[in-house]
């Protein structure tokens, strides 16, 4: 698909330097369905004004100079003047021997782009169980990373660890007063705390891996021993942590770093930005605090604090130094995925870094909020106040494929309803059962072809070329699209784009399934047949591994 979009572009880029002597970037896209070819492309339009025509005379001058290779598209003029292009069968007959030989590297590219790119997703603070918002970015990040590294891309994931600040003082004061609670004192939490079951728990936990602290915290050691109470704010962070690594592994994420904030503020870089920053003129002083100045980097920005008026770091002030670490870390781009409560934030982080020298080099994906939706009643949910459906949770609801799925199926700026009702059902309703009953049927026909005598991987050309149903054909077309699907995905950080590729091509598979007997009395047509099945259980294989999801051989 690549290969034909730069023959496309090429062609049509010729044709127009030899009839206007100008320059210009064709737009060549997919069309809506088959209908009305595999490929079109607007150029007439774009030529107008240069051409003092109509888009279809320009399309028709157009198509009378195109040199494109007969074996594989053909070219005609729709509507008022688009320019249409089709596969020929021969061209997609080649594409099923392609997809056997290649397996999991169809579709994959090479590109130029030598940068190196880093992700920051997840990142919740350590004070609970992951959460299904949590849950969302896991998958959409872990997602993003597979799809750019099939297209080529150099691309590693990072996850920050917010274990310093306000919100673990809050949680050390939540964990103490649990575990008191335990033996029966009477013991607030605070208002701004935790309320979870899970301290409960872990306060249990901390008994038994830490007797002598805990009972200093409970008061059970002679007066005057005093409790460690950082020692329980150390132990319940690093456990907090080392549960959420679990959990991300459980869940099909791979994180290539985990950066600790605690860690990160003892180097002395947040001093280093700021001394950086007040040398340029771009802080000052008011009411106790010291401000950054972002309307000189951005005039639609108010100033903000990076140090308040008890001495402490603001967010910013730590969060600034951290982006400027992670690219003298040698990443040339580096992407955040933040919730739409960070979006006001943006902006800011932008002006800081313009301000330190790096501009256009951070970029911001905005996942929108998730919805629980049970008996089609929306669940309510609070870390704090201790009401949470957890990553975990949710994953014990309706299994880790389909978790990521349903969070996969949506554009990332937009809201999603998770229809806990549809995500448990086990039949054709459910997309994610839907896509991989296709695999699964498929590798049944492929194993009965191989008792047969019949082999998977065989290719026979004279045989393949006996497809030529239009069931066959336009599963061949769908898998034509994959590169471009792939490729966009990657590029947009789309990774929906893959989950409505797999649910046409499993759509497209069911119903030649039931017109078409694949291991039938003609040998050459079984051998084309089993070759298309072959093709299309490797695309579906593929597809659901780089959402991170499985392709099971039988259900």
């Amino acid at each position: 698909m690549i290969e034909i979009r730069n023959i496309i572009s090429n062609s049509l880029k010729e044709a127009i330097k030899n009839l206007w002597d100008t320059q210009i970037e064709p737009e060549i896209s997919l069309t809506e369905g088959f209908t009305f070819g595999d490929l079109t492309s607007n150029v007439a339009f774009q030529l107008a004004s240069i051409a003092k025509n109509s888009p279809r005379n320009i399309a028709q001058q157009i198509m009378q100079n195109m040199d494109l290779p007969e074996n594989m598209i053909t070219a005609e003029i729709a509507g008022p003047g688009f320019i249409n292009f089709r596969f020929t069968h021969e061209y997609l007959h080649s594409l099923v021997k392609e997809i056997i030989k290649k397996g999991y590297d169809f579709g994959a590219l090479q590109t130029d782009d030598r940068e190196r790119i880093q992700l920051e997703y997840v990142s919740a603070n350590p004070t609970g169980p992951l959460n299904v918002v949590s849950a969302r970015a896991a998958a959409v990040g872990s997602a993003m990373i597979s799809l750019m590294r099939h297209c080529g891309y150099t691309i590693e994931g990072e996850y920050y660890i917010n274990d310093a600040g306000n919100q673990i003082r809050k949680l050390q004061e939540s964990f103490i007063a649990r575990i008191r609670q335990g033996i029966g004192l009477e013991w607030e939490i605070p208002l701004d705390g935790y309320r979870g079951e899970y301290l409960m728990d872990m306060a249990i936990q901390y008994a038994d891996c830490c007797p002598e602290e805990y009972k200093r915290i409970t008061g059970v050691m002679l007066e005057g021993d005093e409790p460690d109470l950082d020692h329980a704010k150390q132990w319940i962070v690093k456990e907090m942590t080392a549960r959420i690594e679990h959990d991300l592994a459980a869940f099909n994420v791979e994180m290539d770093n985990f950066f600790s904030e605690k860690e990160f503020r003892k180097t002395g870089e947040v001093e280093q930005i700021l001394r950086q920053l007040e040398s340029q003129g771009d802080l000052f002083h008011k009411e106790g605090a010291v401000w950054f100045d972002a309307t000189q980097y951005d005039d639609s920005e108010d100033p903000y604090v990076l140090i308040k008026s008890d001495g402490d770091y603001a967010y910013a002030a730590v969060d600034i130094a951290y982006h400027r670490n992670k690219l003298e870390r040698g990443f040339d781009r580096i992407y955040d995925i933040w919730g739409p409560d960070h979006h006001s934030h943006i902006n800011r982080m932008k002006a800081a870094l313009i301000a330190l020298g790096y501009e256009g080099r951070f970029e911001v994906i905005v996942l929108q909020q998730v919805n629980l939706l049970d008996k089609g009643e929306k669940v309510v949910m609070s870390k704090r106040a201790g009401k949470i459906i957890t990553l975990n949770d949710l994953v014990g609801e309706v299994g880790v494929d389909v978790a990521r799925y349903f969070f996969l199926c949506r554009r990332s700026e937009a809201h999603l309803d998770f229809d806990l009702d549809l995500a448990r059902k086990q039949s054709d309703e459910n997309p994610v059962y839907y896509i991989q009953y296709a695999h699964a049927r498929i590798s049944g026909i492929l194993e009965f072809a191989e008792n047969q005598g019949f082999k998977s991987d065989h290719i026979d050309e004279q045989a393949i070329a006996m497809l030529k149903e239009d069931e066959e054909i336009e599963l061949i077309r769908k898998m034509a699209t994959w590169p471009w699907v792939v490729a966009k995905s990657a590029v947009d950080m789309a990774p929906h784009h893959v989950c409505f590729y797999l649910h046409d091509l499993a759509r497209l598979f069911h119903p030649f399934y039931n017109s078409f007997r694949v291991v039938g009395e003609d040998k050459n047509l079984t051998y084309a047949r089993v070759a298309l099945c072959n093709a299309i259980k490797t695309n579906l294989a593929l597809g659901l591994n780089l959402l991170g999801i499985s392709a099971p051989e039988n259900m």
